[in-house]
């Protein structure tokens, strides 16, 4: 009976110690995801374009654009190039009205969630300070925005009228106020919206464009993952 006793005992112990080491894996890995809006990220800006005002934590990112439009990227360390998936929380507090995304001087947008996908040759030779505005005229870089504002139908893709053949809209969500959480599949969207398979993930950005209207957007990016 005693050795019946402590063989049940052995058996909680070990289930409690898999469960609590599961859980401690499961963390580790998610952390080992997260994109942190640490000092690594560089601010592009726009001759002639008031730029945005960014302010980051380690987890949150928030960017206020008044007549304003410029990008905050990060080009991703080796170990996270071959991730395919990501996640993201989004908030809105002030919007931008509706805009047709295909045409330039009418392209506002409150938040676009830019992810770079190049070659893995290519991707070899992207450096850790890397110019985005380099990568995007790169002919084997391809870039997939998914966008909160448009007038287009949620699920619409709309080519850049900067690039239209390496920079597309995926509209995720309508320009208007809210807070959501995102899951995207890389791999699945970028030979859908392209035609291209996805090989590396080289970097990461955020944008907001509020140049062409009155409007002023308040925003706030957190939680950012990649796996």
């Amino acid at each position: 009976m005693q050795g019946r006793t402590y063989t049940r005992r052995q058996a909680l112990l070990a289930g409690a110690g898999a469960t609590l080491g599961a859980t401690l894996m499961t963390s580790r890995a998610a952390a080992a995801n997260a994109v942190p809006f640490d000092s690594d990220w560089e601010h592009l800006t726009f001759r002639r374009l008031t730029a945005n005002r960014f302010a980051l934590t380690p987890s949150r990112l928030s960017v206020t654009s008044d007549a304003a439009s410029s990008i905050l990227y990060r080009i991703l360390p080796e170990g996270m190039r071959t991730a395919s998936q990501a996640a993201w929380s989004w908030q809105v507090e002030s919007s931008v009205p509706p805009s047709d995304l295909s045409q330039l001087g009418n392209d506002d947008r409150n938040l676009g969630m830019f992810f770079v996908n190049m070659s893995a040759s290519a991707a070899a030779r992207v450096g850790p300070k890397a110019s985005i505005r380099r990568l995007m005229t790169n002919r084997s870089a391809h870039v997939l925005m998914y966008t909160w504002g448009g007038s287009q139908p949620v699920g619409s893709v709309v080519p850049s009228p900067h690039a239209p053949d390496r920079l597309r809209n995926l509209i995720t969500r309508p320009a208007q106020t809210g807070s959501f959480s995102e899951s995207v599949d890389l791999a699945q969207d970028f030979p859908r919206v392209f035609g291209v398979a996805f090989e590396r993930l080289v970097a990461v950005a955020v944008s907001s464009n509020s140049e062409n209207t009155p409007a002023r957007v308040v925003a706030h990016v957190s939680d950012l993952r990649v796996s």
